[in-house]
């Protein structure tokens, strides 16, 4: 039997006011189907992408519910699901719809929130250090002995990127965009944070390596791409996954800077990456949602991890679920740390 649920439904892109609350029902799992009362849902950079319509995984899916996280309780389980309990406290990923009170989706992609968390912490987990894991791991293929500067390095990725280096006994340098970051970043692990409001980001960079860095990681954009790529040492690596600095401000669609800064974005040759010997490469981590071995691969180290006490909590800002368009307009303003979260 159907029952009520509640979404955060973006029927059109745009603004702050395109986010809207709506009641409807929700159908019952079917085979092989997990259904979940939603208790907090996590907030990310993309999502904003999302609502904006500029996120091209989301072209041609509107009218959309955002949200790639949640966290909550099993309430009804589909037929050939054995994996999961009713009752079971569980955090997961969807691809598109977890800004809502209850949800459907397949077992393969939740798992059993671990003894101690909250619903607001299993929230905010996965997307950030699935990412930052795959990140350094998988694309970067991270060593001890890598040098690595970390953009954005108070915010969700950064803040788990920082944790994963810390553990693996990388030299780590974070950009901070404000100077009420920097203790963020440096209680995260960052054995050098740069504060780029009041101090050079690249003659500092500079100071602190002067052969350059190993690993990059930058999801600014046309901002800082041409100075990363330019401070890899030969060898290096430029992981790019996302463009946070051609967003505007104010919630809504800036079609001058939006052009500006593609304008601005640098285009690798191949004849200078060839030349250098450095790589850039980008990736977003949606596409991999249906790679189910790969994910819990990847999950089941993290939780491993945790288990250990070897990640740090992330820092957790949470609003209310029907507070969303606020909790968009601090993510925006470029002054939150850690992660942001929708409490139900």
């Amino acid at each position: 039997m159907p029952i009520s649920r509640k979404q955060i439904i973006v029927k059109r892109p745009g603004a702050h006011q395109a986010l809207s609350v709506e009641e409807g029902l929700l159908e019952t799992p079917g085979p092989g189907e997990v259904q979940v009362e939603v208790k907090a849902c996590g907030i990310n950079f993309a999502d904003i992408a999302v609502r904006l319509g500029l996120y091209g995984a989301a072209k041609g899916l509107y009218p959309l519910t955002p949200g790639l996280e949640f966290s909550g309780i099993v309430k009804k389980t589909g037929d050939k699901t054995k994996a999961l309990e009713i009752g079971q406290k569980v955090f997961g990923v969807c691809r598109f719809g977890g800004y809502t009170t209850a949800i459907n989706c397949p077992p393969e992609h939740l798992w059993p929130l671990p003894q101690g968390w909250t619903f607001e912490r299993g929230a905010t987990f996965p997307v950030v250090y699935l990412t930052a894991y795959y990140a350094l791991h998988h694309v970067a293929h991270l060593k001890p002995s890598d040098k690595v500067l970390v953009h954005s390095a108070a915010g969700g990725v950064g803040t788990a990127a920082i944790h994963l280096l810390r553990l693996n006994g990388n030299f780590t340098v974070g950009v901070v965009g404000s100077t009420e970051k920097v203790e963020a970043a440096k209680k995260a692990g960052a054995d050098y944070v740069i504060d780029k409001s009041t101090e050079d980001l690249w003659k500092r960079a500079e100071e602190i390596s002067p052969q350059g860095y190993d690993v990059v990681l930058d999801a600014n954009g046309a901002s800082t791409l041409m100075g990363s790529y330019e401070h890899l040492r030969p060898t290096g690596r430029l992981l790019v996954y996302g463009f946070a600095s051609m967003f505007s401000h104010s919630g809504k669609k800036n079609i001058p800077k939006l052009l500006w800064y593609y304008v601005k974005t640098p285009k690798f040759s191949p004849f200078d990456l060839t030349a250098s010997n450095k790589t850039v490469s980008g990736f977003n981590l949606i596409y991999l949602f249906e790679e189910v071995s790969l994910f819990r691969e990847i999950m089941g180290n993290l939780l491993r991890w945790e288990a250990k006490g070897l990640l740090p909590a992330m820092p957790i800002t949470a609003y209310p679920f029907e507070e969303v368009a606020k909790a968009h307009k601090d993510m925006e303003s470029g002054k939150t740390v850690g992660k942001l979260v929708l409490k139900v």
